[in-house]
């Protein structure tokens, strides 16, 4: 019997206490862990759901109506429902639901992603969320609404690849975008965290190395209660990223999924219209987002081999543009030491966690997860480039 799948109260408490993390991450992975052994997913019908949206806002609307409730396309992590909420005036307007599968190939907490996202409100565009669920009272699991926003991904007519891998944009819309992606970064980089309501997120001190090795110990954890098979790359990489994290010198709101894929935009304006998926963010380096939508995965090679990152803009322009607006100093080795730390990411999702979703049976997106699987040893390539060049200091 695989005793990951039916873990003991036990192994569970050794794993917390092997693994500080932060609070609230810490209860996402131990309540996941607490319900693995229970049943594999079903797919709610759409009365339950209906039945539930309308239960939730007798209590916290009354008068409140809801309607047209139906499943909504997309969501790698989360299940997703659209439906139209008419307000006691008469008011209408669509609004998303977010509930987490029994697993998930990232395990969040509702509230930290509530709060980020009603954070970030006013200074980069996001769906307004007036609503968390977040110990899945009324929802049967933490769920949260926001405000349906109009916007696409992707051009019309651009090809269904995954939304955000080698995405590619017409000149047009480079010229548009590029702009936009590098200064909307910039403006969560620059905000003032300190004074927002953020009481979810733990709060790492300035020119220490703590906070890194919480996120560390975040994904090292996760390797642990996910992985089929010791993969002694794995391991290794764990101990480099230890061994040499660097001081966070100045602590900022890192997005930690900030490219091409997850932020839509108007297709007739080409205008940004709201940045999505806040689930993994946190307070840390601004050199990890700026590593995370450097990945080759997000973008491309052009004829002259300049990298096109998401996409959108030549990489040189990216940083420097970025430099400037912010005024933030850009390390090209703390890029090299967060390029080896996402890589490693990147392999533990597709490699653990997203295989053990699909034969433990607990994820809505099987088909999508086996899929992602197939990159596993792609990831591990390049985590392997990545940890050459940032030992030999290139």
């Amino acid at each position: 019997m695989d005793s990951k799948q039916h873990p003991t109260r036990e192994w569970i408490e050794a794993l917390r206490l092997r693994y500080p993390t932060e609070r609230t991450i810490d209860e996402a992975l131990t309540r996941k862990l607490q319900a693995r052994s229970g049943p594999a997913y079903v797919p709610s019908p759409v009365s339950e759901i209906a039945t539930r949206l309308e239960r939730f806002f007798a209590h916290a609307m009354p008068g409140a109506r809801v309607s047209q409730v139906a499943p909504l396309g997309g969501g790698a992590s989360k299940e997703q429902f659209s439906f139209t909420l008419a307000q006691p005036d008469g008011t209408e307007a669509r609004h998303v639901l977010r509930r987490e599968p029994p697993e998930s190939v990232v395990e969040t907490h509702r509230l930290r992603e509530f709060q980020m996202m009603r954070a970030m409100a006013g200074t980069v565009p996001v769906p307004d969320a007036p609503w968390v669920d977040a110990e899945g009272q009324w929802f049967d699991r933490p769920a949260m609404i926001s405000r349906f926003v109009e916007g696409v991904t992707k051009a019309p007519g651009s090809g269904g690849n995954v939304t955000g891998l080698g995405t590619g944009f017409s000149p047009e819309l480079q010229d548009a975008l590029g702009g936009q992606f590098v200064d909307l970064l910039a403006r969560i980089h620059q905000f003032d965290w300190q004074s927002a309501d953020l009481d979810a997120f733990d709060r790492p001190e300035a020119g220490s190395t703590a906070g890194v090795h919480q996120v560390i110990n975040w994904w090292e954890r996760i390797w642990e209660e996910d992985s089929y098979e010791p993969m002694p790359i794995i391991r290794y990489t764990a101990q480099w990223l230890r061994a040499n994290a660097p001081p966070i010198e100045r602590v900022v709101v890192v997005h930690h999924d900030f490219r091409a894929g997850n932020f839509l935009f108007d297709p007739d304006t080409a205008q940004v219209t709201a940045v999505l998926d806040w689930e993994l963010a946190h307070l840390g380096d601004y050199h990890e987002d700026l590593a995370w939508t450097l990945q080759e995965g997000y973008g491309y090679r052009d004829a002259q081999g300049r990298f096109i990152v998401c996409g959108l803009i030549e990489q040189a322009e990216f940083l420097d543009r970025y430099a400037r607006t912010t005024g933030f100093p850009v390390d090209p080795r703390k890029i090299a030491y967060y390029s080896v730390m996402n890589t490693w990411k990147s392999a533990i999702i597709v490699l653990a966690t997203g295989i053990r979703c699909v034969i433990g049976g607990k994820s809505h997106q099987d088909i999508l997860l086996t899929w992602l699987a197939g990159f596993g040893h792609v990831c591990v390539d390049t985590l392997l480039q990545h940890l050459e060049r940032a030992e030999n200091g290139s």
